[in-house]
């Protein structure tokens, strides 16, 4: 029988790449750790890793960061946009994603939607332990590594 996963645009290989990539990215100061997370146009965990030396909770941040992009449909830039704008309904927000995804919606730089070339969403990345702008950075370039299209602004929305 058909694995109804084995359609998955991601391959292995593809989110293996991008955990490297991030990884050899410049930091704003060399003693600076990082980690990454990988997730599907589900919000499931594909890969979720750090440095050596990084603190352990950055992984548990990355993670929340990238399903926060899933779970809203908008890259974390835009969920702190929307927060700043809008904060009892962040809050409320938060708690639903905390009680059925798990984690909290995470409204800081650093998680990026991935998207094909016709604008599908793929999955999203997410980097924690650097400025809140070089995670979004590590993120966007880890995409673009792989020749998938970044989204780091969302919809050209008014909230």
């Amino acid at each position: 029988a058909p694995n109804r996963w084995s359609d998955m645009a991601l391959t292995h290989e593809d989110v293996r790449a991008m955990v490297d990539h991030a990884f050899a990215g410049s930091r704003v100061h060399p003693s600076i750790k990082i980690a990454v997370a990988v997730v599907d146009a589900a919000g499931y965990a594909l890969m979720v890793t750090r440095e050596i030396g990084a603190p352990p909770l950055l992984m548990d941040i990355a993670e929340s960061k990238a399903k926060s992009c899933i779970v809203i449909g908008m890259p974390t830039r835009a969920i702190m946009d929307l927060a700043q704008k809008k904060p009892t309904w962040f809050e409320s927000a938060s708690r639903v994603a905390q009680s059925t995804v798990g984690l909290p919606l995470w409204g800081a730089l650093g998680g990026v939607i991935m998207r094909d070339a016709d604008g599908e969403i793929v999955g999203a990345v997410a980097i924690a332990g650097d400025t809140g702008a070089g995670d979004e950075r590590h993120a966007k370039e880890a995409i673009e590594s792989i020749g998938y299209v970044a989204d780091v602004d969302g919809l050209d929305v008014e909230w």
